[in-house]
């Protein structure tokens, strides 16, 4: 397997494949952390821009499957410079779909936004079937990605897109403009407060990353159809839940400050994974699980006590 971009999914699905004894490449734009490095320890980790023809050529042969977990910009930082977010994340994937378009054998999974491409819902859950009318430009980016793709199917590509719901869970940065769990337990191992947009009553769709990566191996060996797959948890939770869920879960009180809703901003979004489930068997983490999991990573490296008893059990001592 290939695998371009390093970053939160592609560095946790790199680990999944080489746990399941799979050859697997890596292609990233920067370096990788010491840390990322030490958990790739067995995988070939190239560091290229996938814009380089030669790069990409030279590291497909018949029978690789490429997954696509690159990206532009995040999505607050696409929606200032939209331009920027484009020119970032289209010329890479283009070549590398030129690249492949020769090659027997090969696959291609690209994994776009579930969480923004579908828009304001006009239904809930979002089955695969439902208008793509995104409101950000970061969900009109992943879109016109996808498209990119399916012109790349009808020349014969083996193709398959699976939007993902808000992908959560260990080592998922708390520096960036995405990723509300993540963000929301570091503030609160910190004590700093979260800044909140709105009144907190928006609905959002977590899916463990640990999911996602056992998804994309599973389904290397499905059929090719559907080509569109929902890849989420299927069951959806306000931002205050989910503040409700982790203050629980650790015992510490987030200090919310609250800030004018965004435009941008979806008020809701849950993903039907039907097709998922009768393809795969397909199974969530829930919620409560996968937010002890990052809460006991914490506790591992000292800042926390760890979790004891089930899932849904407080973390002592954080007071």
């Amino acid at each position: 397997m290939l695998i371009v971009g390093c970053g939160f999914i592609g560095a946790r699905l790199a680990r999944h494949t080489l746990s399941r004894g799979l050859e697997t490449l890596v292609l990233t734009r920067s370096e990788p952390g010491a840390t990322t490095r030490s958990d790739l320890a067995g995988a070939e980790v190239i560091v290229a821009d996938a814009a380089d023809p030669a790069i990409i050529r030279s590291k497909i042969e018949g029978g690789t499957h490429v997954v696509y977990a690159a990206g532009g910009l995040m999505p607050a930082e696409s929606e200032h410079n939209p331009a920027l977010d484009a020119a970032l994340t289209f010329p890479p994937l283009m070549n590398v779909l030129e690249a492949l378009r020769p090659t027997r054998g090969t696959a291609l999974t690209y994994i776009s936004s579930g969480g923004t491409v579908y828009g304001q819902p006009r239904r809930l859950p979002c089955d695969e079937r439902h208008p793509t009318i995104p409101v950000s430009s970061y969900g009109k980016v992943k879109l016109t990605a996808e498209n990119l793709c399916k012109y790349a199917a009808i020349r014969g590509l083996p193709v398959r897109i699976l939007r993902c719901a808000n992908v959560y869970g260990e080592g998922q940065p708390a520096d960036r403009a995405q990723g509300v769990v993540a963000v929301f337990v570091d503030h609160l191992l910190r004590k700093a407060p979260i800044v909140l947009f709105g009144d907190g009553e928006v609905v959002r769709d977590y899916v463990y990353v640990g999911d996602v990566a056992n998804v994309v191996v599973s389904l290397m060996g499905a059929p090719p159809e559907p080509q569109i797959l929902n890849v989420g948890a299927g069951r959806g939770h306000t931002l205050n839940e989910l503040i409700a869920l982790i203050e629980q879960i650790s015992g510490r009180r987030l200090d919310v400050e609250r800030k004018p809703a965004r435009s941008f901003d979806v008020s809701a979004i849950v993903l039907d994974i039907s097709r998922l489930r009768a393809l795969v068997g397909f199974e969530p983490t829930p919620l409560e699980t996968g937010v002890s999991r990052i809460l006991e990573a914490h506790a591992g490296g000292g800042a926390l006590n760890p979790v004891r008893g089930p899932s849904h059990a407080r973390v002592t001592g954080l007071a």
